[in-house]
């Protein structure tokens, strides 16, 4: 980009000199060639940096999707034919059907790990990852439930958002309401979802036991989750007090690339320079 920009602002330099030559002025129509060739080149630059960057991200996912598949997805499908074989042999009904809810559960995550390793392998589950009214409330229902006290609170209208900050705010979501099911079990937990018109805001609170807070403040999951969010541009805030843990994130609507933005500023200021200039060349003439 410096190279660019430097490359930028010797045409503009050669601009002035020509114009200020006692030739005559440089035509204006030539004046408009050359700044169109800059626009250009600073548009083809942004492509290739973009297409870079998209290689990039596909790169890095497809790792991603690999490391899950081979390392997560081999130990969950292990351990759910070990709950399917603990139910056939065990003749206590109560334990028989405790180990077909640990099965249940187990395939469960299996089928969902699938799921987010084809988002990270850019298949078809990537459209399942819209974060919506029906998502939120999905989520909801699914640990009401399995036993938990939660209440949704849904504000504004979604709008136009990138799929990483989807994700992030399924994620955020469901982490808070799965930190309070473990660690405060039978409170209610009060998740907020609100659109507003440049960010999306995520908050789940719930009663903290006294006995929780260094576990609430220092897991692994919120560590995770808070890179989730910075990769999508977000900021996540979790903290506790007054008896009360508090999980909540802040992540934009789609916002332009910043290199999208820069090669604007660049063309702008290219546009700004050649009308002081053109009417130079114009004076140059007169003399």
């Amino acid at each position: 980009m410096r190279g660019l920009l430097a490359a930028v602002a010797v045409v503009l330099v050669e601009f002035a000199v020509f114009a200020m030559m006692p030739t005559g002025p440089v035509p204006a129509g030539v004046l408009a060639l050359l700044a169109a060739a800059v626009v250009v080149a600073l548009w083809q630059r942004y492509r290739r940096a973009e297409r870079e960057q998209e290689a990039a991200v596909n790169r890095e996912r497809l790792r991603l999707a690999r490391d899950m598949h081979d390392r997560i997805g081999r130990r969950l499908g292990l351990a759910a034919v070990q709950a399917a074989a603990l139910e056939v042999r065990e003749t206590d009904p109560e334990r028989r059907a405790e180990a077909r809810r640990v099965g249940d559960s187990l395939r469960g995550a299996v089928e969902d790990l699938h799921g987010l390793v084809a988002v990270l392998r850019g298949g078809e589950a990537a459209a399942e990852v819209d974060f919506d009214h029906a998502a939120a409330a999905s989520l909801a229902a699914r640990f009401i439930e399995a036993g938990a006290q939660v209440e949704l609170r849904q504000r504004g209208e979604p709008g136009p958002f990138t799929a990483a900050g989807s994700r992030a705010a399924y994620a955020v979501l469901e982490e808070g309401l799965a930190n309070a099911a473990k660690h405060a079990p039978g409170t209610l937990a009060v998740a907020t979802v609100t659109w507003e018109e440049d960010a999306l805001l995520v908050t789940v609170e719930n009663p903290l036991p006294d006995t929780a807070s260094e576990t609430f403040a220092g897991g692994h999951g919120l560590t995770g989750l808070r890179e989730r969010v910075d990769a999508a541009g977000g900021l996540l805030d979790h903290r506790a007090e007054e008896g009360r843990f508090r999980l909540s994130a802040m992540l934009p609507r789609v916002r332009e690339p910043k290199v999208a933005r820069r090669v604007k500023a660049a063309a702008f200021a290219t546009l700004v320079l050649l009308l002081v200039l053109v009417p130079l060349t114009s004076v140059a003439g007169v003399q």
